[in-house]
């Protein structure tokens, strides 16, 4: 004759099945919040290029003096802008940072390069350093000065 209530082993059997469920559901969870914090940098990354890309290509569009050989420019690049009263502009990389004038433009910047192509347009390839995925996002652009045809 059985009395109400649960055996040992019943008891035990649910507190296995609750516990395999806490597991996948804690599982579930986690990969919510790490997928939510790759997005959050890949958009803060993404401002960052295209604020950085932005003002590059608004310095260069104005630029008076921006005419060179196909190839690699130098840095750190010194032009002129429209404006000539002011001082020649500076674009500079070292350390992870990109400089305008001695301001920070951007940084956590992996590889940073400016050249001139063929048609006179001036190509800016931009690389930020992703801390979660740690490769390298590339960002670029070209632009035509145009004060140089």
């Amino acid at each position: 004759m059985r009395k109400n209530g649960f055996t040992l082993i019943e008891v035990i059997a649910v507190l296995v099945l609750l516990g395999l469920l806490f597991v996948m559901a804690g599982g579930g969870i986690a990969a919510g919040a790490r997928g939510y914090l790759l997005a959050r940098e890949n958009s803060v990354l993404s401002q960052k290029a295209q604020l950085a890309l932005s003002r590059m290509v608004r310095e260069f569009q104005d630029c008076f003096d921006c005419v060179g050989p196909e190839g690699a420019v130098a840095l750190p690049f010194s032009y002129t802008n429209i404006r000539q009263d002011t001082p020649a502009n500076v674009l500079a990389f070292s350390g992870g940072t990109i400089t305008l004038d001695g301001n920070v433009l951007v940084d956590q910047v992996a590889a940073f390069n400016l050249s001139y192509s063929a048609a006179g347009q001036l190509e800016i390839d931009l690389r930020l350093a992703h801390r979660s995925g740690g490769v390298p996002v590339l960002f670029a652009t070209s632009v035509l000065p145009r004060n140089t045809y």
